[in-house]
């Protein structure tokens, strides 16, 4: 038996300790935070996982592709 796609809305939402150059989003699925994404200026992006695990990222869409990834294997 294969399992159902489950649809599942994740929000991203701009944290307060977004300032200027530097910005800082929150990964949310049913109102848990399940990952944060940091960037300053043009630098890199970090990933930071529910599990307190950190990666580097490419680009900001690159990073909510990873804490998807992270969710989908470990949380559901």
């Amino acid at each position: 038996m294969s399992k159902r796609n489950k649809n599942i809305e994740v929000e991203i939402n701009e944290t307060e300790n977004s300032k200027g150059n530097y910005t800082e989003l929150e990964l949310v699925v049913r109102k848990k935070v399940i990952g944060k994404i940091m960037q300053k200026e043009d630098g890199p992006v970090s990933v930071e996982f529910k599990t307190g695990k950190k990666r580097t990222a490419r680009s900001v869409d690159e990073g909510v592709q990873l804490v998807i990834e992270e969710y989908n294997l470990h949380d559901e």
